[in-house]
Formats: C-alpha cells, sequence, structure tokens
C-alpha cells in the first residue's frame, strides 16, 4: 500500500517527480459519509495553506491536493474499493467527497495517518449504456431542496443524478449546443460543443453559478471526433438547467457564454476553482508527447501554464472543490 506524503509537496517553480503511475486507457471520447475516523474534505480542513479551502485532483487511480494559496500538490494515496478507473470526482457543501467511474458513484473517506489508502463506498450504479467522466454537486435550491449531484458523459451532456438508492436512472439534461459564428476556433459551421472533462457549480451570493470545460466536435463516420487544440472555459446556463429538471426535458443547449477565445490547451479533464480562477487539470496526450498540465485559467478564459507531470504516465483524470468554496471568477 503506497504512503501518503502529506509533506512531500511538489511546488510550481520547482518541479519534483510524482510517483503515481495512473493505470487504464484515455476513456474520453473519440479524438475528442465520511465514516468514524476518517477525514472529511471541507474548506475548513487543514492544508500547506492552514486552513484554505483544498482543490483536489486525481488520476486513474490516485488522488492528490492542490492548495491554491500556495500552488502546491500533494500526493493522498491510491483509490481502495472501486471496481474500474476513476474517472472524475466532487465536494458537497459539507465537505464530503465523492467520486465517480464510468458506472459507479462513491462516497470516500481519506486516510487518517501518514499512510493508507482512499477508501470508496459504492453508492450508485449508473447504467452501462453510457459512461460518465464528470462530476459536479450544484448548491441547494438549484433543483431540489439539497445539493444535487451532476454527471456528465460521453457524448458531452449533463445528467441529474439521484444517489438515494443501489442503481440509478439519470435524467438527461441537456448538451452544450452547436458552433456558432464568432465562436473560438478551431470550429466551423456545423460542429457541436461537447463536454471536455468536468463542471463546477458554486455560489456567488444569493446566485447560483456553473462552469465548464467544452471542446469542438464533429460527426464522422457515425461517432463523435473532437478537436484537442482549444478547450474553452463556458459558463453553464444554470436557468436552462433548473427547467430542465423541472420538466424532464433535456434543453438544446446548456451554456450560456463562452468565455473568451479559449484556452490554447486541451484535455482539460479536471477543473477546480477557487478566488478569481479556474485550476485546470489537463490529461496526457500520446500522440503529440505532451504531458498532463496544471493550468490557471482567469476571467478572460485565458489560461497559463503552472506546471508539468511527466511522472503521471496517463495524466490528470478530474478534479473538483467543495460547492462551499468562495469563487469570484464569475459573479
Amino acid at each position: 500500500m503506497k504512503p501518503r506524503h502529506p509533506l512531500a509537496l511538489v511546488t510550481l517553480f520547482g518541479f519534483v517527480a510524482l510517483s503515481a503511475c495512473a493505470t487504464g486507457s484515455d476513456p474520453e471520447v473519440g479524438a475528442h459519509d465520511g465514516g468514524p475516523g476518517g477525514l472529511q474534505v471541507g474548506d475548513t480542513q487543514p492544508g500547506p495553506g492552514g486552513g484554505t479551502t483544498l482543490i483536489y485532483a486525481h488520476s486513474d487511480s490516485e488522488l492528490y491536493s492542490m492548495d491554491p494559496a500556495t500552488r502546491t500538490v500533494t500526493d493522498i494515496g491510491p483509490f481502495a474499493g472501486n471496481s474500474g478507473p476513476i474517472t472524475d470526482l466532487a465536494i458537497d457543501a459539507a465537505g464530503h467527497l465523492w467520486v465517480n467511474s464510468t458506472s459507479e458513484v462513491y462516497k470516500a473517506v481519506l486516510p487518517t495517518g501518514t499512510g493508507g489508502a482512499v477508501q470508496l463506498t459504492l453508492k450508485t450504479t449508473l447504467p452501462t449504456g453510457s459512461k460518465f467522466y464528470a462530476l459536479g454537486f450544484v448548491p441547494a435550491g438549484v433543483l431540489e431542496g439539497g445539493e444535487a449531484l451532476i454527471a456528465g458523459d460521453g457524448n458531452g451532456d449533463l445528467y441529474f443524478i439521484d444517489t438515494t438508492g443501489p442503481s440509478a436512472t439519470p435524467l438527461r439534461l441537456g448538451s452544450f449546443g452547436p458552433w456558432r459564428s464568432g465562436d473560438p476556433s478551431p470550429g466551423q459551421s456545423g460542429d457541436f460543443w461537447a463536454l471536455s472533462g468536468d463542471v463546477v457549480f458554486y455560489m456567488s451570493g444569493s446566485t447560483p453559478l456553473g462552469l465548464a470545460t467544452l471542446r469542438d466536435c464533429y460527426q464522422k463516420s457515425g461517432s463523435a471526433t473532437c478537436s484537442n487544440a482549444n478547450d474553452v472555459l463556458a459558463e453553464i446556463d444554470m436557468s436552462a438547467l433548473a427547467t430542465a429538471y423541472k420538466t424532464k426535458t433535456a434543453a438544446a443547449s446548456l451554456r450560456k457564454r463562452i468565455l473568451g477565445g479559449g484556452t490554447q490547451h486541451g484535455r482539460l479533464f479536471g477543473i477546480g476553482a477557487w478566488g478569481a480562477n479556474v485550476y485546470a487539470f489537463s490529461r496526457n496526450d500520446t500522440k503529440s508527447g505532451t504531458p498532463a498540465k496544471l493550468l490557471q485559467i482567469d476571467g478572460t478564459g485565458a489560461a497559463s501554464e503552472l506546471q508539468s507531470f511527466p511522472a503521471i504516465t496517463a495524466g490528470w483524470s478530474g478534479a473538483g472543490v467543495t460547492s462551499a468554496a468562495t469563487i469570484t471568477i464569475i459573479q
């Protein structure tokens, strides 16, 4: 069992190779309760910055945390109890960590000492006809009285997931609509926007907001072919999301707007936000030889590279931050 290294920080200004190695193949489309003694993941959990909201990221098999105040990454430990690679994570307002594979949702408990695994308990099994890669909690009151779990599938659509039973029939809430004139390159008329990898939801005062990383896709030979050249950060239309849930009719587009001209980076499979920035964790690209990266995206939608992670073989699979985090990138 791999030990946890809470003090072995990877600084963004002097790279030290991480010892984790992801397993499994690229899961994306085409080219395109806390228990007894278990730590909970909240915005008051002690971290390298001391009480700072931590952003969590993971490979297919290993969990990490990032302190956005100091921009350091910590290896927490391997997942245990899952039946397949972990594709994303989400953290609710109470600080509970949830993760998913392509067809299962788990609740996680962090190791309590200096070594150990992230223990997963199966909560809900999803239909095998779809494969799910994104996960996020919508704040209470948007869809239901409490928080609601949202997942994104391999076709780029968002779904409501009911976690109260051992299996769930996801409710499709909609896609992100067609590429339009004036949208960022390399798209063109006839293309469509699909989820690149992740969503994040939060409250700005009394207003619920959501963000997603999207990529341009087109239909080819009956399947989606997607660009990895320029993922964009988009604001989710929360009104359309709520209407789709209430009417049980999928929205034609859940995209409210795209921020700027894009990040000029691809495969942004995980995002977490803190303050005025979104932090994106990219998968590696074996075709181009591009390693996994950590990027910082500002309110204009532009990204700057903070660090690369060649030692994480397959790269990042997902990321998340508590829905109670203070986020100001869009207000």
